[in-house]
């Protein structure tokens, strides 16, 4: 079944465009909807529901449209679909400040610029293809699998699963809707395979793509894998050279390079077998060396006045950096990060900044 997107905006012109730059991308991969709300189309709550059902992989919105209908927002569309669980991202045309650059966990935010029509097109195939390794996969319903262990599986990376699981943790804040239907799950009605496998898309679809695959841990980004190795990712040709062992191929992967780590720590360990008696103050230390000298030269430094750039080890989501595990330079700081982002930390001066105002 081909799946569809449904696109809203108040602006005709807008809307078409983007409509047209969507198609082209997809080919015939999905179906596109385009509706432009007004007045005349009564309660947007039924209107809204008349355009998406069960081949509805990805809602995106824009956040004013007030043009057409009065007090209407995306806002709305937005917690109508996190309601039944149906992905939604959302931009701002008119007034770039008028959301947040950082969307929450069941949420996606979609660019402005001519990227957009490439990352709706790429968040798209992420969702159509995590529902379809979990239909694949369905032995593991009728199992009783975890979450994380559903992830782990239709990954192949089963061992995985306790670190895919530390990503869980807070589910039920990031959406109320989910801890309620989490919780008729549990109940003495037992809900059908295809009801399953719509929650299991949704959660992990977001889970994957806002957490994972943003706070490095289990898979890395490339500014993630470049921080690994105390680099830039202007380096990403001689990463590549290296690590392409390691590239993960599964949902998202569309959206730039991403890496497995303990397939990159497996690389690391085999060139540091002619590391002879030498040591190193930590690993990133020792990751930046033993790529150093398999590509022949040093890797580019990165811009951090303690170290001259030479260090790292980690990525600091917040400041955009890479950090190493030295007192002064970064901290883990547990209720900023994801638990199983083993390889987030956030900077030192920006902690010691934030952390009084916000109570942490």
């Amino acid at each position: 079944m081909t799946g569809s997107i449904l696109l809203v905006d108040d602006n005709a012109e807008t809307l078409k465009n983007l409509s047209l730059r969507l198609s082209e991308t997809l080919n015939d991969e999905a179906t596109i909807i385009e509706w432009q709300p007004t007045e005349a189309d009564g309660d947007m709550s039924v209107a809204l529901n008349d355009r998406i059902g069960v081949e509805t992989v990805l809602v995106v919105t824009d956040y004013d449209l007030t043009t057409t209908v009065k007090g209407l927002f995306g806002l709305t569309i937005v917690s109508w679909c996190q309601k039944v669980f149906v992905p939604v991202g959302d931009f701002s045309r008119g007034n770039l400040t008028a959301l947040p650059k950082e969307p929450n966990l069941f949420e996606m935010r979609i660019p402005t610029d001519d990227t957009a029509a490439s990352y709706i097109a790429n968040v798209y195939r992420g969702f159509r293809d995590i529902r379809a390794l979990i239909e694949h996969n369905r032995p593991l319903l009728a199992e009783g699998a975890s979450l994380a262990g559903v992830l782990a599986e239709v990954l192949e990376r089963p061992h995985l699963e306790s670190q895919f699981a530390a990503y869980m943790s807070r589910l039920g804040a990031a959406n109320s809707f989910l801890l309620q239907k989490l919780r008729e799950f549990a109940g003495p009605a037992e809900p059908a395979d295809d009801e399953k496998i719509q929650i299991l898309s949704y959660v992990l679809g977001h889970v994957l793509l806002n957490a994972i695959l943003k706070y490095p841990g289990p898979i890395l980004s490339l500014n993630g894998i470049a921080a690994y190795i105390a680099t830039v990712p202007a380096e990403e040709e001689a990463i590549e050279e290296v690590f392409g062992v390691a590239r993960y191929h599964g949902p998202f992967s569309a959206l730039g390079p991403l890496y497995w780590r303990d397939d990159v720590d497996n690389v690391l360990d085999e060139l540091g077998q002619h590391t002879g008696n030498q040591t190193f103050e930590s690993f990133g230390d020792f990751n930046r060396y033993v790529v150093s000298e398999r590509i022949g030269r040093n890797l580019q430094t990165h811009q951090c006045q303690r170290c001259g750039g030479s260090k790292g080890g980690y990525w600091c989501p917040f400041t955009s950096r890479p950090v190493c595990e030295r007192e002064d330079c970064s901290v883990a700081a547990s209720s900023w990060i994801p638990q199983g982002a083993q390889l987030s930390r956030v900077e030192r001066e920006f902690y010691d900044e934030w952390a009084p105002i916000l109570g942490m």
